[in-house]
């Protein structure tokens, strides 16, 4: 089994893979090349500014919000995590909350492990097939760590109603993105409601 501080070291450089998508058209057109400028490039800045960072989190929060959310579909994901039930039952301030919140948590819950990135880590993408007319794909690639174990991780990807492609879901060595903290999110929401798990989440965040 996977344990959850590995799994959220994994789960960042899932991320960094998903930016491959940021910025290119509905054809796709030379993911590989994509894929190695941008994530050259965020690694260069981790590498460069790595002292930074470590001395100043908020800085690290600033770097991840200008660059690695916006290749993720926020809004989706948070719908998705709160489930079909509590989605339906909560209003849209709600939704809106909570996404908020979640992007916050996700950010400061995760950003730090970017730091742990020694430059031995490698992924390594299968072809991307794209139906035309298609607004979902699922992105296959496979992550060997710096201790040489490879993991495979799977990267949903939609630009439905939307101007670029964005991941709302993945999965890292078979462990689902969504569906974890749907069930540790859906616990609070049971016995606390949605607005419990906002403001859970909001105390969170203040920390």
């Amino acid at each position: 089994m996977l344990k959850i501080s590995k799994f959220k070291s994994l789960t960042v450089f899932a991320f960094l893979a998903s930016i491959l998508f940021l910025n290119v058209s509905h054809a796709m057109v030379a993911p590989d090349v994509v894929v190695k400028n941008t994530v050259d490039q965020i690694v260069q800045n981790i590498q460069t500014n790595r002292a930074t960072y470590r001395a100043d989190s908020n800085k690290l929060y600033a770097m991840v919000e200008s660059v690695l959310v916006p290749s993720l579909h926020v809004d989706r994901m948070a719908k998705l995590i709160l489930g079909k039930n509590a989605a339906k039952s909560s209003t849209p301030a709600q939704q809106k909350a909570f996404a908020n919140e979640f992007k916050t948590f996700l950010m400061r819950s995760y950003a730090s492990a970017l730091l742990e990135y020694t430059g031995r880590e490698s992924v390594t993408y299968a072809p991307v097939v794209l139906k035309p007319g298609a607004d979902k794909v699922t992105v296959k690639a496979t992550l060997v760590a710096s201790d040489g174990q490879a993991y495979p991780i799977n990267l949903y990807m939609s630009n439905r109603r939307d101007t670029q492609w964005r991941a709302y879901n993945m999965e890292v060595a078979g462990i689902n993105f969504v569906a974890t903290y749907r069930a540790t999110f859906g616990e609070i929401v049971n016995k606390k409601g949605v607005d419990g798990l906002i403001a859970e989440l909001r105390k969170k965040n203040a920390k």
